[in-house]
């Protein structure tokens, strides 16, 4: 054990990455998690941007007459994606506590992404490259953003004494 360190009363040991979970790990947790807030704020700053591309990347296209189908690539990839991936990337830097429960929340639609990716390769036979990678980028993001939540669930748990 190198040292010892105070977190939110608690008297927390400093020590590597496996075994008990430690301030070290939560803010390795806590930098995937923004990491990850960039990447899908990105996406959607994309979406907002650069809709047809997004619609091209995801294979899908424009139908004739359907005015309103870029506004829909804007609001479902771009507003959606941009405004929840940035408000939980403030709420961690500034309030890690509640942003770690929201990124949590963004986390689990991300593991649905991805589940709804392998139930369609399972029904609709597309095990396809593009939904191989996309069900793997998926399935990481959710993890990411899952990890602060379960970083102070085990510092919780640990400084309870029940470890």
């Amino acid at each position: 054990m190198a040292h010892i360190k105070r977190v939110w009363g608690t008297v927390v040991p400093i020590q590597p990455l496996w075994g008990e979970t430690t301030v070290t790990t939560l803010h390795l947790c806590l930098f995937l998690a923004v990491i990850a807030c960039l990447i899908g704020g990105g996406l959607g700053v994309l979406a907002l941007t650069r809709p047809a591309r997004v619609l091209k990347m995801v294979g899908l296209s424009l139908t004739e007459g359907v005015t309103h189908s870029l506004s829909e690539v804007r609001a479902t990839y771009g507003g959606l994606f941009f405004v929840s991936h940035a408000g939980v990337a403030v709420a961690l830097v500034s309030s890690p506590k509640i942003g770690a429960c929201m990124a949590a929340a963004l986390g689990l639609a991300w593991s649905g992404a991805a589940l709804g990716r392998v139930v369609s390769m399972a029904l609709d036979r597309a095990a396809n490259r593009f939904n191989l990678f996309a069900t793997l980028f998926e399935g990481l993001m959710g993890i990411a953003l899952a990890t602060p939540l379960w970083a102070y669930l085990r510092l919780i748990y640990q400084a309870s004494g029940a470890v």
